[in-house]
Order: C-alpha cells, then sequence, then structure tokens
C-alpha cells in the first residue's frame, strides 16, 4: 500500500489485496537500457475544409503526423505541403509536446490555388532547427513516410472572394445549477456556431430576452468556428416562460465578426430560440449555494516537504462570493491544521477564453516543521500520511 489505502465506497472496509500470479508471456519483455526510433505511422489532414471541398483565404490547414509511440518535440519542426506549384510549410505550435499525435498548421495565403487538392510528397517532414525524438530526449525518430496524393476535398482557393460565415446553430450551454430556473448571480452561457471558421473583435453581443426586457449577453470564449457568450443574472430579471433568443439578436456592439481573413463581415441573420420551460429566470431568488465537491490540486511527490504549500479546492454548485477568513479544517497526523482561504486563487487559471470559475474557493496551508518531539523527548520522524478533509 505504500502508505496509502484500497478500502470500498464507505472508505471503511479495507479490500483483500491477496490474489494469483500473472505468468510471464514472451509479448511482454522489457529492456530499459534499449530505445528504438519511433516511427511514423501514418499522416493525414484534420479538419476538412468549412465549406464543400475547399480551403478559402485565412482558413487553417492542419495536418496530424501519427508516430508508432510516443515522441519528444522541441522547437517548431514543418511538414512541407504542395498546394499546386507551390510549397508552403504547416507548422507545429501545440503546446502538446509529448506524445504519439503531432500536429501542424498552415494558413492560406493570397493566391494559394489547387484544384486538384493539397499533396505531401514523401518524407516531407522537416525540423526546422528543432528536434523530433523518443520520450528520452536523445534518440532521434525516424522521419521517412509515404506520400500522400491529391485529395479532391482538400482544394485550396486564395484567390476568389470568401464565402461570408452564416450562423448555424445557436443554443444554450449552460443549465440552471439547480431544477429549471436561473437564481440571481448564475450564469447563462450561450454558443453561436457559424458554417465557417470566424474571427471576432473587442466585445459582440447577443440579446436575450428575458420576461418583458432585453438583456445582452457578452462573449467571453471562442474557437475557431464559434462564439460563446455570457450573461449573470441580475436582481429583478424574471421570466416564467424561459430565456428566448430573438432572430438576428447578434450585435456587434462596435466591435467585428468577420471569416478567417478578417475583412469579409460573416452573415449574423438567423432565426429565433424559442422559449424552454428548463430555462426560466428568477433574479429574486438565492437559495443557499451547495459543496459539489472538495479536492487537494495536486502536487509532483506524495509527500508535503516543510514549507511546501497545502491547496484545498471547494467547488460550489454555482458562484460564490467569500469574505473574511474561512478556513477548511486539515487533519495532518493527529493534528488539526487549518487552510486559509486564497482571496486570489479562483482567478489563477483566467485566460482570455476561458472564464474564472467562480464557483470555487482555494484554500492553502503549510505543512508543520518536518521534525517533532514524541513523549519521551526523541524526535520521531515526520508523517507521510496525505492530508485529509473533515
Amino acid at each position: 500500500l505504500d502508505g496509502g489505502t484500497i478500502t470500498a465506497r464507505d472508505r471503511a472496509s479495507r479490500a483483500v489485496l491477496t490474489h494469483a500470479g500473472v505468468a510471464a508471456d514472451g509479448g511482454r519483455k522489457v529492456d530499459g537500457d534499449s530505445v528504438s526510433a519511433p516511427t511514423v505511422k501514418r499522416v493525414y489532414f484534420a479538419p476538412s475544409p468549412a465549406k464543400g471541398g475547399t480551403f478559402e483565404l485565412g482558413e487553417t490547414v492542419g495536418v496530424s503526423v501519427v508516430f508508432d509511440r510516443a515522441v519528444k518535440v522541441t522547437g517548431n519542426p514543418q511538414v512541407a505541403l504542395t498546394i499546386g506549384a507551390e510549397t508552403r510549410h504547416a507548422v507545429h505550435h501545440s503546446a502538446v509536446r509529448v506524445g504519439p499525435h503531432v500536429s501542424f498548421s498552415y494558413t492560406v495565403q493570397q493566391g494559394d490555388q489547387d484544384e486538384d487538392g493539397i499533396s505531401i510528397a514523401a518524407n516531407a517532414l522537416l525540423l526546422n532547427g528543432g528536434t523530433i525524438t523518443a520520450t528520452d530526449g536523445t534518440t532521434d525518430a525516424d522521419l521517412t513516410h509515404a506520400a500522400l496524393a491529391p485529395e479532391q476535398g482538400m482544394k485550396v482557393d486564395g484567390i476568389s472572394a470568401v464565402t461570408p460565415p452564416r450562423v448555424r446553430h445557436i443554443f444554450f450551454e449552460s443549465s440552471p445549477s439547480r431544477g429549471d430556473t436561473y437564481e440571481l448571480g448564475e450564469t447563462i452561457n450561450v454558443t453561436v456556431e457559424f458554417d465557417g471558421a470566424v474571427q471576432a473583435s473587442r466585445e459582440p453581443q447577443l440579446a436575450l430576452t428575458i420576461g418583458t426586457r432585453t438583456r445582452h449577453a457578452t462573449k467571453y470564449g471562442w474557437s475557431s468556428h464559434s462564439l460563446r457568450f455570457q450573461y449573470t443574472v441580475q436582481e429583478g430579471d424574471r421570466d416564467d416562460d424561459g430565456i428566448t433568443i430573438p432572430a438576428n439578436a447578434l450585435v456587434l456592439n462596435g466591435g467585428t465578426i468577420t471569416a478567417a481573413d478578417g475583412t469579409t463581415d460573416a452573415n449574423l441573420t438567423h432565426g429565433t430560440v424559442a422559449a424552454h420551460g428548463l430555462r426560466k429566470v428568477n433574479g429574486n431568488l438565492v437559495t443557499p449555494p451547495r459543496v459539489k465537491g472538495v479536492s487537494f490540486v495536486p502536487v509532483r511527490s506524495h509527500t508535503y516537504g516543510p514549507g511546501e504549500r497545502i491547496v484545498v479546492g471547494v467547488e460550489f454548485d454555482r458562484a460564490v462570493k467569500a469574505t473574511g477568513s474561512p478556513q477548511v479544517a486539515l487533519t495532518i497526523g493527529s493534528a488539526t491544521r487549518h487552510a486559509a482561504f486564497l482571496p486570489r486563487g479562483a482567478a489563477e487559471s483566467c485566460t482570455s477564453s476561458t472564464p474564472c470559475r467562480t464557483g470555487t474557493v482555494t484554500m492553502t496551508g503549510s505543512p508543520s516543521r518536518p521534525t517533532r518531539c514524541s513523549s519521551t523527548g526523541e524526535p520521531s520522524p515526520p508523517t507521510t500520511a496525505r492530508p485529509t478533509l473533515t
């Protein structure tokens, strides 16, 4: 058990760990001194063009290279693409640097054209000053691979006018925390999906009809083909039938929504999203938030050292506001310690496309010194047990 436990779901009944042995098998040999060079298993395009079978100006051509085992990537390797008579290079920019899949991307430029479909010549992987190795970081991968013939569904037209993206679908991403009614302070999330790649600047809005009032959800995130909008229920908001999104409710609000070329305006017309009984609103109602879960933020090792912070996340079923100095009691060995509230903890993971998790409260504490005296006056070793919550 190495200091841990394996129990039944009641966390009290210990599991019986006796079992028969697993016999050796010739297909499971081990040689920790040998590292074979990873080899390319497959090269393919992903995803397909947004409309039809043709990539337009500003669209991204994605290429995936799959190895027969995990590889480690440094720098910005490339894959050479044949687009018409030109050679273009898809570049690796992914944050994922270790794994069997390596992704590359190229953005269609003005003048690119290929009526037969993009092709990739044999052995088109280029290190470009970077490296692709086995996970040991020293054994170079074998980059040889077969050619990828032109595909009719992968044509390129960087010359013709770009087709304006159109709204394809609007849907609610969120649901009320409890029952069918959004309460005061709850967040309503709506996604607008387009039939082509889009870009957005500043803060476009989406009009929501809540009762007899028009409220505006503001853009807070995006992906290549969609925009995400968010509205927080205010005091006085009330809708007993369910939120409605009227036709043509997208408002630029001084911003822009364009195709991937950055200049072709998107077509923002769309139909009405009807009311639904599971999306009611009552801004005068506030029921006490409940704790959904309590968890330790992972650490690198299984043992906290002197001065290390023990960080605990407490997740509620809706947004909460914390004031003062709330604490979480930790049982460390036989002692009770208290993790103090971190007022900035919930904002540490916010990005431009990921909203703050306002339903999470973060607490922190430190283990006591690694040596303490026993009842006999002799030093006793520190506890290595994982702290538990009470």
